[in-house]
């Protein structure tokens, strides 16, 4: 048997759900919702998962880390109660609910540009922020590396820029050398994934290979958050993945 693949069906019917007012819309539509969405989806984080749970043990690449396509209660009185996107995402059990913990995203939308497999740190909070602010402003040597590095710049090119102070962050001067990585809130790389990547055959392997360099940001993260420049650090294995004693993270509301 062929494993299922998305297809410009998957978008069509992601579209249509965005639309609709009535959750019961998908229960009548389960068969198509299997078929051109939930199955591809399952198939790719099953070839995902035979790969890089190996190479990640600390990392869930579970049937739990599929988004579900019905919105919470608390947001579908505002949004729909349907989504018009689907993701899958690599993460870690929390410790916080006030903290999360840099992780590997994956999400499909008919919307432009909302095809993408993405990694890092989404939502930090202030004390995150903080911490990796005095890494940039010490010590960004290994971050300046890593863009430097002709795979993983070629993927990502820079650090996602969607959360972002108008301004210059305080204790920082305006000319410092990387016054645009300070004036961030979020740490994070994405790359798009066409429709003809999408459709492929050979998109587990794609993602696979994205999020493998994605982890090199995730894994710098790590050390960064446990420690501040001056002090003794804790070692992370860049290709490890081990655990770190760090809370989950979770890109978007898809509970």
């Amino acid at each position: 048997m062929a494993t299922p693949r998305f297809s410009s069906k998957t978008l069509d019917f992601l579209a249509l759900a965005g639309k609709q007012k009535n959750a019961q819309w998908l229960e009548k539509n389960q068969k198509q919702y299997e078929e051109v969405i939930l199955n591809p989806m399952k198939a790719l984080a099953l070839n995902v998962t035979s790969v890089l749970e190996m190479e990640f043990p600390a990392y869930k690449f579970k049937k739990r880390n599929i988004g579900n396509l019905k919105r919470p209660a608390s947001r579908a009185l505002e949004k729909g109660p349907l989504k018009d996107f689907m993701t899958l995402n690599g993460d870690r059990d929390s410790g916080s609910r006030f903290e999360d913990l840099p992780s590997l995203y994956f999400m499909i939308s008919p919307n432009p540009d909302e095809i993408f497999s993405a990694g890092g740190l989404y939502m930090a909070n202030a004390s995150q922020v903080k911490r990796v602010r005095q890494w940039i402003d010490a010590k960004p040597e290994a971050l300046e590396a890593l863009f430097k590095d002709k795979t993983f710049g070629k993927l990502f090119g820079e650090l996602g820029d969607e959360h972002k102070l108008k301004t210059k962050p305080r204790d920082y001067p305006l000319d410092h050398k990387h016054i645009d990585w300070l004036k961030l809130t979020a740490y994070y790389v994405w790359r798009p994934i066409p429709k003809k990547e999408l459709y492929s055959s050979e998109l587990a392997n794609l993602l696979i290979r994205d999020w493998r360099q994605a982890m090199r940001l995730n894994n710098l993260l790590d050390q960064w958050l446990k420690s501040t420049p001056g002090t003794t650090q804790v070692a992370v294995e860049a290709t490890s993945g081990r655990p770190h004693g760090l809370p989950a993270f979770d890109w978007d509301d898809d509970t």
